[in-house]
């Protein structure tokens, strides 16, 4: 999960039992020894080493085929089960793996002073002008400000915690909507997360907190990287093991509201 300070990017072909794949080779500063990675909605990606020759892709891709055959069909087959979390539901939102319900208030400010969203007496109140109307673009939005500043109040506070239990001084934090990963570590300190976690259960975002902060230690993943995350959370594998299973669902999520009248409001005032 760090951060590679280097850009250059290409392409390579796999064909897979007939099946011709797009893999992305791009080369990484802080890798020490090449790896692949595939991840939901992403092509199939090698990270290599600097110095380490482009010759070398065939021989990886080669001998990681089998495994890169096992992870596609296990995408496939969570692109064609059913949501499991029901983060679809209506009219709720999600954090740490719970819903909260969304209510909407009507004010007398105007359609361009926007909407805002608070987090009052376990309901998500979301206020502005036209209240009666469904979750529009401006309603999406305010209610996605609200999980970001929320991101950064809980991860922070999480990041403080965990940094004096491991010895470790982190940088600067940044709350962001990444594809591929859920945190990030960059050689200066500086700690990024997705703000989707705090739609998972609170250990898996505790997991990844962790995670990163190890990289402060080791920006890398050799074994003494997954040393330091052992000791810290013996049972990693259990919260890496739900985020492989629901990743998906957690970057297609959206805020619904129903458009009807039946939708749950709060008085004025």
């Amino acid at each position: 999960m760090t951060r590679s300070e280097n850009r250059e990017v290409t392409e390579h072909a796999l064909d897979i039992d007939g099946r011709l794949i797009t893999v992305r080779v791009r080369r990484s500063k802080r890798a020490r020894r090449a790896r692949v990675v595939v991840a939901p909605g992403e092509p199939v990606e090698v990270v290599i080493p600097q110095r380490l020759p482009r010759r070398h892709v065939p021989r990886i891709l080669t001998e990681k085929e089998g495994w890169i055959r096992r992870q596609l069909e296990r995408l496939d087959t969570l692109d064609q089960r059913e949501p499991q979390l029901g983060l679809d539901q209506p009219g709720v939102i999600w954090l740490h793996g719970r819903p909260i319900p969304i209510a909407t208030r009507p004010t007398r400010a105007t359609a361009s002073s926007g909407w805002t969203a608070r987090l009052k007496a376990g309901t998500l109140v979301l206020s502005g002008p036209d209240a009666a109307a469904g979750l529009t673009g401006a309603k999406e939005a305010a209610v996605i400000r609200w999980y970001r500043r929320e991101a950064r109040r809980r991860i922070g506070e999480a990041v403080e915690r965990e940094a004096v239990s491991l010895g470790v001084t982190p940088g600067q934090l940044a709350i962001r909507d990444p594809r591929t990963r859920w945190g990030s570590c960059s050689s200066r300190g500086t700690l990024s997360f997705s703000w989707r976690l705090l739609m998972a259960p609170y250990d898996v975002l505790d997991y990844v907190v962790v995670h990163e902060l190890c990289h402060l230690r080791e920006l890398n993943h050799s074994a003494l990287f997954w040393e330091h995350v052992a000791r810290a959370r013996p049972g990693y594998r259990h919260q890496i093991a739900w985020l492989r299973d629901y990743a998906h669902e957690l970057h297609d999520y959206r805020p619904t509201l129903p458009a009807h009248a039946g939708a749950r409001y709060v008085g004025a005032g």
